[in-house]
């Protein structure tokens, strides 16, 4: 029997599902100082990601996300391994009105996604809740790419 992934990102999540729901003391903005002059997503490709993709399109696709993730959550006034719902979301608003939804989900979704989810894995990242998930689940634009994400898994079926 195959097993399939529920489509609504609600169901991908743990127990939070907006970032209202989340105490408090668990939310990112707790452990500003920890992050402050981490380059987590650094680590998160050196070792994590090139162990299992170590091309070169794959780093520089990969540190292409990074690099403008980071820049966009710095005008936020957040660390990148921080973010906030409302932070992906106006990067997907922000994306959406520069280039293709194809680009959006193959460049950038994906990559902010898998960060996040690695995140969120890691015992050494205090990440319960993922901002990327909570972002499709309650906001239009990253939603528009979540259902893009979720079309293309049907194709395959």
């Amino acid at each position: 029997m195959s097993r399939t992934q529920s489509p609504d990102p609600m169901d991908r999540m743990g127990v939070y599902k907006k970032l209202d729901d989340v105490p408090s003391e668990r939310r990112f903005e707790q452990y500003y100082d920890q992050y402050e002059g981490n380059d987590t997503y650094e680590t998160f490709l050196t070792e994590f990601l090139f162990e299992k993709f170590d091309s070169d399109r794959t780093k520089e696709k990969y540190r292409l996300a990074g690099r403008r993730w980071k820049a966009h959550i710095a005008t936020r006034g957040r660390h990148h391994a921080l973010a906030r719902p409302a932070d992906v979301e106006a990067w997907m608003a922000d994306l959406l009105d520069q280039v293709s939804l194809n680009t959006v989900y193959n460049i950038y979704w994906v990559k902010l996604e898998r960060f996040y989810q690695w995140l969120q894995n890691h015992p050494n990242h205090p990440h319960t809740y993922h901002p990327v998930l909570m972002a499709a689940a309650n906001f239009d634009h990253a939603g528009i790419v979540w259902e893009k994400k979720i079309s293309r898994g049907r194709k395959r079926e």
